[in-house]
């Protein structure tokens, strides 16, 4: 008996493993039959490869456009919004962020010009709000800290004259 045991997980595991003959284009739903007596054939005129229409790639690495240059942090202030700051006084300092993000793009209008804020505050992490002014490399070399100075400028004194716990 104990032989009948040992031996029938062996039986069953290996009519598991047995690979089933189950006709799977014969399932109704899908005709298979257009597609057995289809030839591939690459019906695409074939080219004539030459030296004259040779194809030499640039590397974006290599050009000086906005979009191919190095990214550079130039300055990061942090902001204080209030020890109780929520969604209100974040979509108040958010409008005055990008107030101070137009000032300071129409006035140099430097390539790659963009920021980041990323919360910092230790309680509430709203209260403190640390924001990055980030350009092109080219674009830091030549105006950044200018661009830079005029935007946290700015974001400074449209954030004080928004400030709703001056009031308190």
């Amino acid at each position: 008996m104990r032989k009948f045991f040992a031996i029938l997980p062996a039986v069953i595991l290996m009519s598991a493993c047995v690979t089933s003959k189950t006709n799977v284009t014969g399932k109704s739903g899908i005709d298979y039959e257009k597609y057995r007596n289809v030839e591939i054939t690459d019906s695409t005129p074939s080219a004539q490869l030459d030296d004259a229409n040779d194809f030499t790639g640039e590397s974006r690495f290599n050009t000086k456009s906005a979009y191919g240059d190095a990214v550079v942090t130039v300055g990061t202030k942090k902001f204080s919004i209030g020890p109780t700051a929520g969604a209100k006084e974040m979509s108040t300092f958010q409008a005055s962020i990008d107030k101070a993000y137009r000032t300071a793009k129409s006035t140099y209008n430097p390539a790659g010009f963009t920021y980041a804020m990323s919360p910092a505050g230790s309680i509430n992490p709203l209260s403190d709000v640390e924001v990055q002014c980030i350009l092109s490399q080219d674009s830091a070399d030549n105006v950044g800290q200018k661009t830079c100075d005029l935007f946290f400028k700015s974001l400074k004194s449209y954030s004080a004259a928004t400030d709703t716990n001056a009031a308190l």
